[in-house]
């Protein structure tokens, strides 16, 4: 798991705008990673923060 987080780190961290290319072409490489490290762990990875609060949660009804 230490090995994903320096690789997400060295992915992510010369990013600069989420909406310029680099981001976007760099997503292409970054899901298969967490994916991998869901299929060998068994759990997905605790070291991801999407705007500093943690990765989106499903939830059991529709808000309103």
């Amino acid at each position: 798991m230490a090995a994903a987080e320096a690789l997400h780190k060295s992915i992510v961290g010369p990013l600069l705008a989420y909406c310029g290319e680099h981001y976007q072409a760099l997503r292409k490489v970054h899901g298969p990673l967490l994916k991998s490290i869901e299929t060998i762990t068994g759990q997905r990875a605790k070291f991801i923060q999407w705007n500093g609060t943690g990765p989106a949660q499903p939830r059991d009804k529709p808000p309103g």
